[in-house]
């Protein structure tokens, strides 16, 4: 699996259940309200960020995060924009 923006972030807890660590992390909002059954499993990523107003900064941050806690190589993009 592709982990992108658009990927729903229920189908990468689901896929990867060891990246729940870095998700409570970021979408810690979700879990403090007791939204995750709601929001996660129907929002992206990006529309998970997007409602949190994240900046790209800490979105870059994320999917680096993400992919070294995968063992999946960072995409080059992602590491050209820092």
């Amino acid at each position: 699996m592709r982990i992108t923006e658009e990927t729903k972030v229920f189908h990468l807890l689901e896929e990867y259940p060891e990246s729940e660590e870095i998700v409570k992390k970021y979408f810690a909002y979700f879990y403090q309200h007791g939204l995750v059954d709601i929001a996660l499993k129907r929002l992206s990523i990006k529309g998970a960020f997007n409602v949190l107003n994240t900046p790209l900064e800490e979105r870059n941050q994320f999917f680096i995060e993400l992919n070294q806690k995968l063992g999946i190589d960072t995409p080059k993009i992602i590491l050209e924009r820092e």
